[in-house]
């Protein structure tokens, strides 16, 4: 039971700060936090049903950064470009399992969840930089129509 209190707790801390950066966020900003929301909810549900594949994480890896790559691209956003490296990561990993036909263990744990951890943290970074610059402008706005 308590592992599963640390995974709602951890799942929780994803979506608020995946929350923060939809609220606070420009365009790619939402368009990434809703794609990784998509991705969280899916890779829920795949791990309720059972498929614990190391076929299927792999391809839910390549689906999530192929997804941001565009969001990268498009927008010029740094934060896009940095999930979009940290989750080829996340894939390179999965293929290097798969291909050399290695059992899951301490390393991969390790490393799988310490790249996962980083993206929310990436988000919430995001969200706070959006926020300060939006904070930044409101207050040169009204320093602008004080001085006029």
């Amino acid at each position: 039971m308590p592992g599963n209190l640390i995974v709602l707790i951890e799942y929780a801390l994803i979506a608020a700060c995946v929350g923060f950066a939809y609220w606070q966020g420009g365009r790619a900003d939402r368009l990434g936090a809703i794609w990784f929301g998509a991705n969280m909810i899916l890779s829920g549900v795949v791990t309720v049903a059972g498929f614990r594949s190391t076929v299927v994480q792999l391809v839910m890896d390549g689906t999530y950064a192929l997804g941001l790559l565009p969001l990268a691209m498009i927008y010029v956003s740094y934060s896009m470009g940095l999930l979009t490296l940290l989750s080829a990561a996340l894939f390179c990993l999965e293929a290097l399992y798969l291909l050399n036909d290695w059992p899951v263990d301490k390393t991969y744990i390790d490393i799988n969840n310490i790249l996962w951890f980083i993206a929310p943290l990436i988000f919430l970074g995001c969200g706070l930089v959006n926020l300060r610059r939006n904070r930044r402008a409101a207050r040169a706005e009204r320093t602008a129509m004080a001085a006029a």
